[in-house]
């Protein structure tokens, strides 16, 4: 964080000033006025030890050149005054480091006529400096900030540096020191600017806080555009850069760096010239990307260097999703039985490339009536990949049944533009048992064509409902006795599997685990004392499924095959003790 640099900034203390804010004054003088001369201050407060501006203006012309004073009161000490025109006065002034906090007046003295402006600017004491506080047009660089009586927060504090700089990262590092990395564009206008830094509703100004030189680092990246899916190769031309092999690129949006684009090669040529391809996920996000090049200490930003379009689905890689399910869950408080029955399909484009690994598979109960305790599987790393695409097949498909027909009307997930088919208002008597259903696209010109996929979505072969214990209204286990429940005969095997689980915390190390079955399916099973015993006191959650997968299949225009699956469960809550 570079805290042997930031330490020598604390003497300088150049510091800055709260939200550059106008005040509108009616003119108040001490002697006779012209009538309806109004005066505009801007900005109207600055902080303790800040050099500064103030642009003086008047709804009519009143300023004369030579003979225009300005007045700020004790502690502010008035370098220069710059009369524009006879409406707008520039005044440097320079605010002592003990200057007294507070509003003040300003008067105004135009040719010996001097006017009051009540309460015209504010000394406020919160003010920062930064270092370095210059950079160049295309120049991507760390600056250091250190505040005078600030209280800023990581993640709650962040920095804005005007039109065209970008804060691609702002960390704070104590209260009163901050350091963020920007991106000053190629098209940045040059000159000094106000730099804030906002603070949850507050916000403070360092005006003219930095400066963005006419000098220019660049570079420029070849082709504008490429295709989702697409593999391209690329060129990037420096101007007066200094690429080196260590360099690596990033492809950024509005949110930042994004993986849906992938270099699968990088040459450096030399100083100047680097050669590449790039992959772009069958889902990357479309529009324009600015590239972020990195060869040592040195770092670039183009931005919008290449654009991604859409392209036509591919529908030979479509992998249709279709699910049949019925969820119960026993009511703790009242022991009603609730139920939501609910079917899904959608049809979706896997990632190409693949992102991320799949999690290792945890271990799980062995059929049949082998009784075990297991640790949850940790959960996988986050990686940061595209969604992958969906295909529409038309308004609605359906499952196609001999004695009835289940419909799934279009949704749209607004979050991320993903299409699914999906209807969750169905109730048992949709739910017909031991059937394969057919399954019927309505078709879509732009997409799925109508198509029929005869007897792929299962349904599990018979109902079940669990008869003992009661688990509702707090039901509570003694952990040092056998956990015996009965349900009503399923008879789903061979076709389909049976399993129990009981969820809560391990006794040896106090995270997620759980004891799990797979019984024969004869109605009566149980948890030994042993079993129960490391599962950790309190409450704990029971869950009974009935799962089944239909025929392998694969739709008529896809080189994919994929497999439907159903599943009955009913979850319920007790207490151990």
């Amino acid at each position: 964080m570079r805290l042997s640099r930031l330490s020598l900034l604390l003497p300088l203390l150049a510091f800055a000033c709260n939200d550059k804010d106008t005040a509108d004054t009616d003119l108040g003088t001490d002697t006779e006025a012209p009538t309806g001369l109004q005066f505009t201050v801007t900005p109207s407060n600055g902080g303790t030890g800040t050099s500064m501006d103030v642009v003086f203006s008047t709804n009519r012309s009143a300023f004369q050149f030579g003979d225009t004073e300005v007045d700020f009161g004790e502690g502010i000490v008035v370098d220069a005054v710059t009369v524009q025109d006879g409406f707008q006065t520039v005044a440097r002034i320079t605010i002592d480091v003990d200057a007294e906090v507070g509003d003040r007046d300003i008067f105004v003295d135009i040719a010996g006529d001097e006017t009051l402006l009540p309460d015209a600017f504010s000394v406020i004491d919160q003010s920062f400096l930064i270092e370095p506080s210059n950079g160049k047009l295309g120049e991507t660089l760390f600056v250091d900030m250190v505040g005078i009586n600030t209280e800023w927060e990581d993640g709650r504090t962040w920095s804005n540096f005007g039109p065209g700089i970008r804060v691609l990262d702002y960390r704070v590092i104590a209260p009163n020191l901050a350091t963020a990395r920007i991106a000053i564009r190629p098209d940045a206008p040059a000159g000094p600017r106000d730099v804030s830094i906002e603070e949850g509703p507050e916000v403070v100004t360092l005006y003219e806080g930095f400066t963005v030189d006419r000098a220019v680092i660049t570079a420029f990246f070849d082709p504008p555009e490429a295709f989702q899916g697409e593999t391209k190769a690329f060129d990037i031309t420096g101007l007066d850069t200094a690429f080196t092999e260590d360099l690596s690129i990033e492809f950024w949006d509005d949110g930042g760096p994004n993986a849906d684009i992938q270099v699968v090669e990088l040459q450096v040529i030399d100083v100047e010239n680097v050669f590449g391809r790039i992959r772009v996920s069958n889902a990357a996000a479309l529009g324009p990307r600015d590239v972020l090049v990195t060869a040592g200490e040195e770092s670039i930003l183009l931005p919008e260097a290449i654009t991604i379009l859409d392209a036509p689905p591919d529908l030979s890689n479509v992998v249709p999703v279709t699910n049949f399910d019925v969820f119960r869950s026993i009511d703790n408080g009242s022991g009603e039985l609730l139920e939501q029955v609910e079917g899904f399909v959608y049809f979706i484009i896997p990632l190409s490339p693949p992102c991320g690994a799949a999690s290792p598979p945890g271990q799980g109960p062995m059929p049949y009536d082998n009784n075990g305790v297991w640790p949850v599987p940790p959960p996988a790393q986050p990686v940061d990949c595209p969604n992958p695409e969906t295909v529409s097949a038309g308004d609605f498909v359906w499952f196609e049944g001999p004695e009835n027909v289940v419909t799934l009307p279009k949704d749209v997930i607004q979050s991320t533009g993903q299409i699914i088919y999906i209807n969750r208002d169905l109730v048992l008597d949709d739910y017909r048992f031991d059937t394969l259903y057919d399954l019927h696209t309505q078709g879509d010109p732009e997409g799925i064509p109508e198509v029929l996929v005869e007897r792929v979505q299962p349904t599990v072969p018979a109902d079940y409902y669990l008869t003992s214990p009661e688990l509702s209204g707090d039901y509570t286990h003694d952990r040092t006795q056998d956990f015996q429940y009965t349900w009503t005969p399923a008879q789903t095997y061979p076709e389909a599997t049976f399993s129990t689980q009981i969820s809560g915390t391990l006794v040896v190390n106090d995270e997620g685990g759980f004891a799990g079955s797979i019984p024969w399916d004869d109605g009566a099973h149980a948890y030994s004392s042993t079993e129960m015993g490391q599962l950790n006191p309190g409450p704990v959650s029971f869950s009974v499924s009935s799962y089944i997968q239909g025929p392998v299949f694969s739709l008529p225009f896809s080189i994919f095959q994929s497999q439907a699956d159903s599943t009955l469960s009913t979850s319920a809550q007790l207490v151990l003790e």
